[in-house]
């Protein structure tokens, strides 16, 4: 159960380590405190911190589409104790898929 990271091609060193910082957030600290924290560790402003961050893709491994079972993507801490608390969840393809065989009948 964690959050899987995946570098964009073009990223560093520094930038995999910044987005890996940035994904070991914990829920118990603030989250405005947290980035701060970081721009300063790295020496970076918060619109570099986030641009690095939109890069890298991060899913949760122990969330699945109920169809075609790939990870669930996520783009902010907030949305990994949201998407762990839903019984079950679809990716947008599958759902597409499932509104279109619906919707046709």
């Amino acid at each position: 159960m964690s959050v899987k990271i995946q570098p964009n091609m073009t990223q560093n060193a520094q930038d995999i380590e910044i987005c890996e910082d940035y994904w070991a957030y914990n829920h118990n600290d603030d989250y405005l405190e947290y980035v701060r924290i970081l721009c300063q560790q790295y020496q970076i402003s918060s619109h570099v911190l986030f641009e690095t961050i939109a890069q890298c893709y991060a899913c949760l491994d122990d969330v699945c589409c109920e169809y075609c079972e790939c990870f669930c993507p996520i783009e902010v801490p907030a949305d990994i104790p949201y998407m762990r608390s839903k019984e079950s969840w679809c990716c947008e393809v599958c759902e597409n898929a499932v509104w279109r065989t619906h919707n046709s009948k």
